[in-house]
């Protein structure tokens, strides 16, 4: 597990902020699970990147044309993080936008826990804004780790373990979510 901070400068994470509020969104009904979840979570998500091994509709790859905006912080958190990956082990990008919920107790706001793929990978996600809303990281159900959100943090970790998002309560939560073979 890897927590790296400020992996990009100010401006560049401005600029990923601002591109971000301009995405298409695509509404979900629950933000980990689609339509398979114990609990819906809604919120909105934008597919950057998806190969097309891992396209469940239909066998072709997707490519935003937003996508060429988010590679040079993938590239700096590889760097960063001294692991030896390049653009092409990633087969996922995708932004999830998580609306803030403050009616919730703390303990309802705990999202689907969960895993991207039950193949061998590494997730990486870049948290475009600060706020609440951590990640939580669990190893044998019990809470391994906790990550708040920050604009400019990345949070690397092996993609077996089990993890999930807290809902926010003091506004929408936006993160890069990229899995990496």
């Amino acid at each position: 597990m890897n927590v790296i901070d400020n992996v990009i400068g100010d401006k560049y994470s401005q600029l990923i902020f601002d591109e971000c509020a301009k995405l298409p969104w695509t509404f979900v009904p629950d933000i980990s699970y689609g339509s398979e979840a114990k609990r819906n979570v809604p919120g909105f998500s934008h597919s950057f990147y998806l190969h097309e091994e891992f396209n469940n509709m239909e066998p072709k790859r997707i490519v935003s044309d937003k996508y060429d905006i988010i590679t040079p912080m993938l590239l700096e958190a590889f760097d960063k993080a001294n692991i030896d990956v390049n653009l092409n082990n990633i087969f996922r990008s995708r932004a999830r936008l998580t609306l803030d919920r403050p009616e919730l107790s703390e303990n309802d706001r705990i999202d689907n826990i969960h895993v991207d793929y039950k193949i061998p990978h590494v997730v990486l996600i870049y948290y475009v804004n600060t706020v609440d809303g951590d990640t939580l990281i669990y190893e044998n159900d019990k809470i391994i780790e906790r990550v708040t959100p920050k604009r400019g943090r990345c949070l690397l970790f092996n993609g077996s373990l089990k993890h999930t998002s807290t809902s926010p309560s003091l506004g929408p939560r936006i993160i890069i979510n990229n899995n990496i073979r």
